[in-house]
């Protein structure tokens, strides 16, 4: 397994972010892996990742303090013989509350996690000396911002947030060789909701049953290796958009 080429991945100590480093390190990269909590998930992966012929480095930092969030890069890149050519901000976090009864915790908790943490690693990684040849940068996002519930206020802001700054940076670090894209997954993984309300949902969509983690990852693989293309959304949900369900729940 070559490891010539570092990633460098939020959140990959469980569910989503732990798929996509899994992916990429399956595709030769040296992974940085950080984690906040999952210290259990995130030294599974880095063993799994080792006993493979691979390379892999621990990473832990609390994102809702962004102001420390870009020295990941540095750590990343000095732990795995840097620069960091592939940054996936895939760390989330999520909770329920509306416009009426949202405190100034809360929402500065989500802003700070789900936009601005992933903004300070952007530019930290366009701020790389020397910068990455082909780099590339790719942000996670959510379907169910095209039919948002407002009883997920905060949770929401901080993703349009992200999707707006996906959008400016890949203007801004285009001219320096750098392509930023983001992934909006659909229905992938259980999240508040049961298993049988979950598998509902998923056979409602016009794909029926199937979505998972490996479709997300693709997705990824995929933007880090096109070239060409850049400030883009590839939506991963078998088809949920266009039934504009969104959050409603299935009884």
């Amino acid at each position: 397994m070559a490891t010539d080429r570092i990633a460098l991945v939020t959140g990959a100590g469980k569910r989503l972010g732990k798929a996509i480093a899994r992916g990429l390190a399956n595709e030769g990269y040296a992974m940085g892996l950080h984690y906040n909590s999952s210290a259990e998930g995130a030294q599974e992966l880095h063993d799994e990742i080792i006993a493979e012929g691979g390379k892999a480095s621990l990473l832990q930092k609390d994102l809702s303090r962004p102001e420390t969030a870009g020295g990941l890069i540095e750590d990343a890149a000095a732990a795995l013989g840097g620069p960091v050519e592939v940054l996936v901000n895939s760390a989330s976090a999520f909770n329920t509350d509306s416009l009426s009864d949202l405190t100034i915790d809360t929402w500065q908790f989500l802003m700070n996690v789900n936009a601005a943490a992933p903004v300070f690693l952007m530019q930290a990684f366009a701020n790389q000396d020397p910068l990455p040849e082909g780099g590339a940068i790719v942000n996670m996002l959510d379907t169910q911002m095209l039919s948002a519930s407002p009883e997920r206020f905060s949770y929401f802001c901080g993703k349009f947030a992200l999707d707006g700054a996906t959008r400016l940076a890949a203007y801004d670090l285009g001219p320096r060789g750098i392509r930023v894209n983001s992934v909006a997954p659909g229905l992938i993984l259980p999240s508040d909701q049961t298993q049988e309300n979950f598998d509902a949902r998923q056979k409602l969509t016009p794909m029926g049953p199937g979505l998972g983690p490996d479709d997300v990852v693709d997705a990824v693989i995929y933007l880090v290796g096109a070239k060409q293309v850049t400030g883009h959304t590839l939506v991963v949900d078998a088809g949920q958009r266009l039934m504009g369900f969104g959050n409603a729940p299935i009884g």
